[in-house]
């Protein structure tokens, strides 16, 4: 509980100091998710949202907002402060940058690509703009998320790396059940404790219109400083050591990754944009691999993470076609064909599996992440009733997704129900139609359709998937 207590130390510190900002703007929302699949069933949660922001007050300004969400389906509470931000803005400065924006709090931060990282953070960002460069300095913490603040109303992932994060998020309690439920007391009610840098370095249209980004980005698991010291968590995450003769199933060690980066985006011809992009990734995992001299033949030691990403998108407008527009996107990532399980799997060699920090990626229905994982995305989105004067309905904007799925290679990826037996790399094709529909500037109305037709030979259970999901939000 002691991580409670500093979540509401800072909730309480940051609302004092915007007592000088300015008058106060305060409002709400209520959003209801319900989600129906033929493998999972019928879902359903309803959130309340409480927001509350500022007015400028020289370059300062604070917005917040905390959610409540009541799960029907997996009966529950779940208590989310969604984000808590003091942003600074400082224009028209005499020396050095032209712009310089900050933000401190919690807030989503991604890396250029929005491939490794894409999710929110309790941190702090700087942004230094100049005439021909723009630097972002971003770095955060994961450890004061709540592991378990529901499903569907949810809005930002959890950071899962390594056998250690597995088991502490299948392991999770929710807020109102470790205050309420004595069962509750050793579970965990933190995500995982990482750390996350993230630097980028972008030099606008710099050539035929052509933007050039350079990027950073790193984590690390906090657990060994931790381990130092005491009472940090009543739910201690022992990590394994080098040398550990015996295996376990789900305990690792910890997983610290690098990747460095570069994208090149801009027009070609008019109306037609690309992107292409490029990481390195590098770092440790705890691999257990042979070992001669152990008493079992193979023990735990750290190997090096040598893995790639790689990716391009192209995106045509048209708005004489009801401001439509065609996208082709295709990302590639590294696999360990020799690797037992997606975390911490290797058996020998370098461990070449690529690992985002942010898990997720794909569709509705099927999301393996981005890794050991050659996806596509061709898709079509328009307003064809923007013209018509029917109520409602003028603001529908319809978007079509196609995408298929294949292993880079015969090797694990984030997604169970993987055959073992299969050496193949086809995994299957999804198709998603999304409705998004604002019949007010404070209604919003999204509806979705999924339809995943498996490779039957690649999944224990390869029966095809519908999903229809329906996420329904009002602000006041």
């Amino acid at each position: 509980m002691k991580g409670f207590r500093i979540v509401i130390l800072i909730l309480i510190l940051v609302l004092a100091g915007t007592s000088q900002i300015s008058a106060l703007d305060v409002g709400g929302s209520v959003s209801s998710a319900t989600s129906f699949s033929t493998s999972a069933g019928l879902a359903n949660e309803e959130g309340v949202g409480l927001w509350l922001e500022t007015g400028k007050s020289g370059p300062y300004s604070f917005k917040t907002k905390l959610d409540f969400i009541f799960s029907a389906s997996d009966p529950g509470f779940y208590f989310n402060p969604d984000y808590l931000k003091l942003d600074a803005l400082y224009e028209d400065l005499e020396y050095g940058p032209s712009v310089l924006a900050t933000s401190l709090g919690r807030f989503r931060m991604s890396d250029f690509s929005g491939k490794i990282f894409s999710q929110k953070l309790d941190g702090f960002s700087i942004n230094f703009s100049y005439p021909a460069v723009e630097l972002r300095l971003s770095a955060g913490y994961t450890g004061l998320f709540f592991a378990d603040t529901g499903s569907l109303l949810t809005t930002s992932p959890s950071t899962t790396m390594s056998k250690t994060d597995a088991a502490q998020k299948s392991n999770a309690a929710d807020l109102f059940e470790a205050l309420t439920d004595p069962a509750a007391a050793g579970r965990a009610l933190f995500q995982s404790p990482r750390a996350v840098e993230i630097i980028t370095l972008t030099l606008p249209q710099v050539l035929l219109r052509q933007s050039i980004t350079l990027s950073f980005v790193a984590q690390e698991d906090m657990r060994p400083m931790f381990d130092i010291l005491s009472g940090y968590s009543a739910v201690p995450a022992v990590l394994l050591q080098e040398g550990e003769s015996i295996y376990y199933g789900d305990q690792g060690g910890a997983v610290d990754t690098q990747y460095i980066g570069a994208g090149v985006s801009g027009p070609l011809i008019d109306s037609l944009y690309h992107k292409v992009y490029y990481y390195f990734g590098t770092g440790r995992a705890m691999s257990y691999t042979t070992d001669a001299s152990s008493a079992t033949g193979s023990s735990y030691s750290y190997d090096t993470i040598i893995s790639h990403l790689a990716g391009f998108s192209l995106d045509y407008y048209m708005s004489w076609l009801f401001n439509s527009k065609v996208g082709l996107a295709v990302s590639f990532s590294t696999g360990d064909a020799d690797a037992t399980t997606y975390f911490e799997g290797n058996t020998s060699g370098d461990y070449n599996q690529f690992l985002p920090i942010t898990n997720g990626g794909g569709g509705i229905i099927f999301s393996p992440g981005i890794s050991n994982i050659i996806s596509g995305n061709l898709s079509f989105s328009a307003k064809p009733l923007e013209n018509l004067d029917i109520p409602f309905v003028s603001s529908a904007q319809f978007v079509l997704n196609a995408m298929p799925f294949f292993r880079t290679v015969a090797g694990p990826v984030y997604v169970s129900g993987i055959n073992p037996a299969y050496t193949g790399n086809y995994l299957g094709t999804e198709i998603d139609l999304t409705v998004n529909l604002r019949p007010f500037s404070d209604l919003g109305i999204i509806t979705q359709l999924g339809y995943f037709l498996p490779e039957i030979s690649a999944f224990t259970a390869a029966d095809p998937i519908f999903m229809a999901k329906l996420n329904v939000s009002f602000s006041y």
